[in-house]
């Protein structure tokens, strides 16, 4: 009896661990994210940290020699870092929370869960009322687009 791994086609995709591409665009003037981190999707999603800081940078392209680098640790299944597969538009989300409207694209969404894993990530403690507050934009914003109330 041999003890072989699934091959990648016969593994549970809830398994499977990913160094994925985290954009951030703090601009609505520029079509481009100002930064970029890391984030290691897994069970709980983790960003490319050194130095116990959260490792941020402006050109993309530098994204699989900072996981080889730094994240060496941290060994994933895939590492899919050719375009940005977590978004964090912070000015979209502000935007939509100031003024309302169809968030078709879950912009608030996706800005408020990177917010989330990056907070956590970095240890600072948020206080009760705060953290109450962005989980239930996040559990809203998961179930509807429509953030006109």
């Amino acid at each position: 009896m041999t003890s072989e791994l699934p091959s990648r086609e016969h593994r549970d995709p809830a398994t499977v661990t990913y160094w994925r591409l985290l954009a951030i665009s703090l601009d609505p003037d520029r079509t481009e994210p100002e930064l970029y981190g890391l984030i290691y999707e897994s069970e709980t999603d983790v960003p490319l940290m050194v130095d116990g800081r959260i490792v941020f940078f402006t050109d993309p392209a530098r994204a699989p020699e900072l996981i080889r680098q730094h994240g060496a640790a941290l060994i994933a299944d895939e590492v899919d870092v050719a375009k940005p597969f977590f978004w964090c538009d912070v000015a979209q989300a502000l935007y939509f929370l100031s003024s309302g409207g169809m968030d078709t694209q879950a912009s608030v969404l996706g800005a408020v869960n990177a917010l989330l894993d990056l907070v956590k990530a970095s240890g600072v403690r948020l206080d009760e009322r705060r953290r109450r507050a962005l989980y239930s934009i996040a559990d809203y914003c998961t179930i509807s687009k429509d953030l006109t109330k």
